[in-house]
């Protein structure tokens, strides 16, 4: 591996380090706001990569494009409205992760710098961010989309949710296998991630 390829190894691995890092945090942020003391009882409460980042996961995400962090620890009991809670809980990282991208992109279009590095950070982590949001909302477990489609639905889909929550993370590994699912993930990341850069350089332009 050349200086140049390493550089841009880098620059991708710190942008998914703080990716992970700020959906982490946001699910412990909203968690506590609404009367949870778990995550800050195991540490999780903080914007320290070390307490969120799970190596295997991080590896996974190189090799296969397939990753994950270290859980936030939650107890929906300790919420006043459960179901809300629950709900507001899932959604904290995916829209962490949106609006960490729509940050990175209104940075880009409005300074439009000249640096590789930095255009190359930055591009880096609109898209970075646009797949996790996209990826996490998917109703499997143990991604935050389940949990959202169980709470807001109940029903026969949160039985069938719940039902499969040990075989969640293998059902991914085998749907990814799968050419028109994972063509269809790459068109909605796709369509989100246009969706940004459409945005941002409306905001950008006022």
């Amino acid at each position: 591996m050349n200086n140049y390829d390493f550089g841009t190894f880098i620059l991708t691995a710190i942008a998914i380090v703080l990716s992970l890092t700020v959906h982490e945090y946001s699910h412990a942020l909203i968690s506590t706001a609404q009367g949870d003391e778990t995550p800050k009882y195991y540490n999780r409460l903080t914007i320290n990569p070390f307490s969120h980042v799970d190596l295997l996961g991080l590896l996974s995400l190189f090799l296969f494009k397939f990753g994950w962090a270290k859980p936030v620890p939650i107890n929906p009991s300790n919420y006043k409205n459960q179901r809300l809670g629950t709900i507001l809980t899932s959604l904290a990282g995916p829209v962490s992760n949106l609006l960490l991208s729509f940050l990175a992109a209104i940075i880009y279009f409005k300074f439009q710098p000249e640096s590789y590095a930095v255009i190359y950070f930055l591009k880096d982590l609109i898209l970075i961010n646009v797949g996790f949001a996209v990826f996490n909302m998917l109703p499997f477990p143990p991604l935050d989309g389940s949990k959202i489609f169980a709470e807001l639905f109940r029903g026969k889909i949160a039985e069938i949710i719940y039902s499969i929550e040990g075989k969640g993370i293998f059902i991914l590994f085998l749907l990814l296998m799968f050419p028109p699912f994972k063509y269809f993930i790459a068109r909605l990341i796709e369509f989100v991630f246009n969706g940004v850069i459409v945005i941002a350089i409306q905001l950008v332009s006022r």
